[in-house]
Parts: C-alpha cells; structure tokens; sequence
C-alpha cells in the first residue's frame, strides 16, 4: 500500500495554485475528488492506495478561469503505478 498527496503550481507564476479539483481515477472511476489548499497541496488525497494503474485529473480549465485568465487546456492528466501491477 501507498499514500499520495498531490502539489500543483502555477509555473507562469511559481505560485501555489490554491482550488485547483483533483481526481483520482482508476479504470475510468473516480476513487476521490480533492482540491488544492493554499499552498497548491492536497495532503492526504488517500489514506492508502494498493498496488494498480492510476490516474490523476486536474482541472486546470476550470482554476484558469476562475483566476481570470484563458487557456486552451481544459485538464492536466498524470498516470502512474503503485506496487506491481
């Protein structure tokens, strides 16, 4: 078993990207829906994660516009593996 938090910057600024919505997927299903405190973190996103294919979705889209800024990327997604699958 694993743990997972997640941090998001805002790399135009190197700033925390505070409310960014996360979600962590795993065969198209969502496990949990997080968002990004202050400091662009979500610290314990899941107490524990078994061995498996995952998938994070951030949703940049939607934290673009509530900052007043456009963007052509609607979502940010990262696949990773824990343990051995």
């Amino acid at each position: 078993m694993s743990t997972l938090s997640t941090h998001i910057l805002d790399i135009s600024t190197g700033k925390p990207a505070e409310g960014v919505t996360v979600h962590l997927q795993q065969d198209g299903k969502t496990l949990a829906t997080g968002v990004t405190n202050a400091q662009g973190r979500i610290a314990a996103f899941v107490p524990s994660l078994p061995a498996g294919r995952y998938r994070l979705v951030a949703e940049i889209g939607a934290w673009f516009g509530d900052t007043g800024r456009k963007t052509i990327y609607l979502c940010a997604h990262i696949e990773f593996v824990t343990g051995e699958t």
